[in-house]
């Protein structure tokens, strides 16, 4: 008998207590809970209730599932915020590796293209050198024929 005054104490006590917690968040909520079971569960020692001291304890229960839930999304969060973060560094260091890649790929090709000109300057260079040997040879040789031609004369 006095096991329903005290649930029906408690619903009327928890509705605006409950409301409040909401505004807290789920850890209040989980307070107010485990407050609602210890005091079920006392009165139900005081008047001797085991039907009273039994749902303190499936409430206390709940309320422990509840706090374990809590902090299990808090952990899960933390990890999904890690996974983020880490998902963040390493995109970044991809990104970097391939910008020191390209400039790798850009320097070597900027080498390349500087000795393949080296090279192209140096046979251009070799040309002109072998070209104005043909021209001295050429101007040796009239000279040599004119000087032989002025000797004969």
């Amino acid at each position: 008998m006095f096991g329903r005054t005290v649930d029906t104490s408690l619903r009327l006590w928890r509705a605006p207590v409950g409301r409040i917690a909401k505004l807290f968040g789920e850890g209040a909520e989980t307070a107010v809970d485990k407050l609602d079971a210890d005091l079920r569960d006392t009165a139900g020692r005081l008047l001797f209730d085991d039907e009273l001291r039994q749902d303190a304890a499936r409430r206390r229960a709940a309320a422990a599932e509840r706090e374990q839930a809590l902090r299990l999304r808090g952990r899960a969060e933390q990890v999904r915020e890690d996974a983020r973060e880490t998902a963040t560094r390493r995109k970044q260091q991809a990104a970097k590796s391939a910008r020191k890649a390209e400039e790798r790929i850009d320097s070597q090709a900027r080498r390349e293209r500087l000795e393949a000109l080296e090279s192209r300057h140096e046979a251009v260079v070799e040309q002109a050198e072998a070209a104005a040997t043909r021209d001295e040879a050429q101007r040796l040789k009239k000279a040599a024929g004119r000087a032989k031609a002025a000797r004969q004369n």
